[in-house]
């Protein structure tokens, strides 16, 4: 079905620290490019009002005011000669609209040491994928109590990086923001969803599959008319091995031309119980959407309106709305948060010293502390298709890396490739019982190129490349996973999904 909505999403820019005590700083912004007339606005003055910068004597072109501030976020611009323009210097991002503002961090001042800003850094050692605030510490402080524009965003930089767990500030400030956003706001303004009725023969269901170009696909019972399941590419792979084990393996094709899914379906329940379906409210919360497809395992999941409310016991009006996805929610978030990126230190960090991915090897004595240790399973160009089958089920992992007998990564082979294979021609075009991985993924190459351009297949990384560098990576469309290697040998170290 196909359909359009309106509505409109408050986008949180910044994020804001609320003190018990209300406290403004005095806080000096400096304008050193010259002009006749320069103004000061910002979101501290609601982008209304305007504040007039004084010439600094002794200082051509150097223009200076003071602005008291309560500490947290803000946002400002100068204007110039009647033209809005901002400081390239000084930290800076785009609005909503898409214009380059200035940002600046007011850190609370201690009665203490109320004319002392900290100035001395503890950078991350690895910042060669960080763009941060400031390239240099200034070198003197702001008389009187105030503070200055440059030295508090180096303010806002020593306060993020020296929070004691930046995995649980991180942790923290996402899960606020997943939690304010539902799983209605995956749903595109405009599209389509397809969904498959349990009556259709399983090779003409994948075929549906191969020619929408999706992995996966919720299941319409008719006769209780609800949706009933999902059908997906493992599904298709254990349909074949359960074929080739049961008939005359030259017969798979037209074997899976002989059963419904609803009698395939049947058949699976008589010998063990049907995975429950596993789907999400429109109203729920992103956070809670992350949780449940962690737990289901699954890739998929379908959004799912039920009679208007999302009563799980009335079932008699269901409407499939859209299928979210951990990738759909992760680029959600990587756009919302992209241009803030600097106030989160963890995204600085090299991947090999987090807790993420699995991992073959560890060079990192602390790291195998930390991260998830496990036998990679690869295969090679020449190995039979039936075999990579297999042990994409038995390992239970949605991909093999194809790895050249040096070890080093050549292609991928993931479960979704196996759609491939329900194409018309691959009945003529594929032995199945004595194709290999290489047969496959050139026969696949070949259909790809014939209907539209084909994307990357394989996106890499290296352990020294910076969690904020994967997560972008990862929200790209039609990416989920990345295989991290040995930047001379291209081995396999590791893999992030």
């Amino acid at each position: 079905g196909r359909g359009t909505r309106t509505h409109t999403h408050a986008r949180a820019m910044f994020l804001h620290q609320q003190s018990t005590t209300p406290q403004l700083i005095p806080t000096r912004f400096l304008w050193r490019y010259g002009g006749n007339q320069v103004f000061l606005c910002g979101s501290f003055t609601r982008w209304v009002d305007t504040v007039p910068m004084q010439t600094v004597e002794g200082s051509p072109g150097l223009y200076s005011c003071v602005v008291s501030l309560p500490p947290g976020y803000h946002q400002y611009k100068f204007i110039v000669d009647g033209e809005w323009r901002h400081d390239e210097a000084q930290a800076c991002l785009p609005d909503p609209m898409g214009n380059v503002n200035n940002w600046i961090f007011v850190k609370a001042v201690d009665a203490q040491s109320a004319g002392q800003v900290p100035l001395n850094l503890n950078r991350p050692s690895n910042t060669s994928n960080v763009n941060f605030v400031r390239g240099e510490e200034h070198k003197r402080s702001a008389p009187d109590g105030d503070t200055d524009m440059e030295t508090s965003s180096s303010a806002a930089e020593s306060s993020m990086l020296i929070i004691g767990d930046e995995v649980s500030f991180t942790r923290q400030k996402v899960a606020e923001f997943l939690s304010s956003h539902t799983a209605y706001e995956l749903v595109p303004d405009s599209g389509k969803v397809i969904i498959l009725d349990t009556q259709l023969r399983i090779q003409t269901a994948f075929h549906a599959l191969y020619e929408q170009g999706i992995p996966a696909a919720p299941l319409w019972d008719s006769v209780r008319r609800q949706i009933c399941g999902m059908i997906s590419a493992s599904d298709f792979i254990d349909a074949i091995n359960k074929i080739r084990l049961s008939s005359a393996k030259s017969q798979i094709f037209e074997e899976l031309d002989a059963h419904t899914i609803a009698t395939w379906r049947a058949r699976k329940a008589s010998q063990s119980p049907l995975k429950k379906l596993v789907w999400l409210a429109p109203e729920e919360n992103l956070k809670n959407a992350a949780l449940i497809c962690l737990k289901g395992n699954c890739s998929l999941v379908p959004i799912i309106a039920i009679g208007g409310k999302s009563n799980e016991n009335d079932k008699s009006d269901m409407r499939l709305l859209h299928l979210a996805s951990l990738s759909a929610i992760l680029s959600f978030l990587s756009r919302h948060f992209k241009s803030s990126m600097v106030a989160f230190p963890l995204l600085a960090r090299p991947l090999d010293s987090l807790p993420i991915g699995t991992w073959q090897v560890s060079k990192d004595k602390n790291g195998d502390k930390m991260q998830r240790i496990s036998k990679l399973h690869t295969i090679k160009p020449n190995t039979k298709l039936t075999d990579a089958l297999n042990l994409l089920l038995e390992a239970n992992v949605s991909s093999l890396p194809i790895v050249n007998d040096r070890g080093a990564l050549i292609d991928i082979y993931a479960r979704s490739d196996i759609i491939q294979l329900a194409s018309d021609s691959a009945y003529s075009a594929i032995s199945f019982e004595d194709a290999t991985v290489s047969d496959a993924l050139v026969f696949s190459h070949q259909a790809n190129m014939k209907t539209k351009p084909t994307p990357p297949r394989v996106y890499v990384c290296t352990r020294q490349d910076s969690l904020r560098t994967v997560l972008e990576t990862l929200a790209l469309p039609g990416v989920r996973r990345i295989i991290v290697i040995e930047p001379e040998s291209k081995c396999v170290e590791g893999i992030v999904s």
